[in-house]
């Protein structure tokens, strides 16, 4: 199983890369297909870092399937206007990172 995001990536990834992108988009994302977007804000701002922190106390090591390293989650490399995919190896784990990190509401605290 897994999210509407990652379905959506790999059917962009088979209509608009070759062999090689389409191979490393699944290298990439195939471990943690649990995918969201969530707000992050600024890469290295406080909300990204504690986002990141979270992750590792909750879930162990970021997954750098790039390199070889295996893990349970994945910070994408892509943050626009402040939002950033994260996938996950289960929906269990998405639910309860999504729970933890809600998106700020406009007039409220942002965490």
């Amino acid at each position: 199983m897994s999210t509407e995001l990652y379905r959506r990536t790999m059917e962009w990834a088979a209509r608009k890369l070759d062999a090689d992108g389409i191979a490393l988009q699944h290298k990439v994302w195939d471990a943690t297909p649990w995918m969201v977007e969530v707000y992050t804000g600024r890469i290295g701002e406080e909300r990204d870092g504690d986002m990141r922190l979270w992750c590792e106390d909750a879930f162990g090591d970021e997954a750098w399937p790039i390199h070889g390293r295996p893990g349970a989650w994945y910070r994408g490399g892509a943050t626009v206007h402040g939002w950033t995919w994260f996938g996950f190896e289960t929906e269990e784990m998405m639910e309860r990172f999504l729970a933890a990190w809600p998106e700020p509401v406009a007039d409220g605290p942002v965490q």
